[in-house]
């Protein structure tokens, strides 16, 4: 049991690490190439584990041999467009000006009802509102409305624009996030002052504290527990 239990330990450190130096992206954005490289890595760390006769290396060995392959082709795709098109594939335009492409469809499989399903996960119901859908070699897709049904900009109603910032927490669960306050220029002590100005006592009663972009702080104390 102790032997399994380290294997599977040693497993998944060195899969984590395998799957960190591939970098950091969800499924959902992941090329097939790069999919199929997952799957392949997560089956084989499977087989090391449920057999205790099977050596590591049987396991490890492959694995490194598919990074190392992800790696080449991810440097390949990179440097060649037409190896980026033979392995990610195009984007391919499945709606314009509010007709669908039948031929484009055919290519790729989407019938007019996977078409309308994508297109209301993007809150659009109505075909002939779309100036451009096109699905991306994600799987993805990427809808365009047309000029009269896009959302107005700040510059489009001649309003001034406020600069773009970042909110920071600089407290969370009663502790101070000491690196966000020293981007700042700001200490322990300020920090407890604004707090209280907030209503908390101390920082222990803060849940967190945020500084929104404007320089705004906003505070939510922890709930109290009830004892039964």
């Amino acid at each position: 049991m102790l032997t399994l239990f380290l294997r599977a330990v040693f497993m998944y450190v060195f899969v984590f690490l395998i799957l960190r130096l591939t970098g950091k992206r969800q499924v959902a954005d992941l090329q097939p190439f790069d999919l199929l490289i997952t799957l392949l890595i997560a089956d084989l760390a499977g087989s090391a584990l449920g057999d205790p006769g099977v050596p590591l290396l049987y396991s490890v060995v492959p694995i490194l041999a598919l990074y190392l392959t992800q790696q080449f082709v991810t440097w390949l795709c990179l440097k060649s467009a037409g190896a980026r098109r033979v392995v990610c594939g195009t984007p391919v335009v499945l709606v314009s000006d509010g007709h669908m492409e039948e031929e484009h469809m055919r290519s790729t499989n989407y019938t007019v009802i996977d078409v309308m399903d994508q297109l209301r996960a993007k809150d659009v119901f109505d075909i002939s509102d779309v100036a451009y859908a096109i699905l991306e070699t994600n799987g993805t897709m990427s809808v365009l409305l047309k000029e009269d049904l896009q959302t107005p900009t700040r510059a489009d109603l001649g309003l001034k624009a406020d600069k773009a910032g970042l909110s920071v927490m600089l407290a969370l669960d009663g502790q101070s996030c000491r690196d966000e306050l020293q981007k700042l220029g700001k200490d322990e002590e300020w920090l407890a002052a604004r707090a209280r100005e907030l209503g908390a006592k101390n920082l222990k009663e803060v849940f967190y504290l945020q500084r929104s972009a404007d320089g705004e702080l906003r505070m939510q104390k922890k709930e109290k527990r009830r004892h039964v």
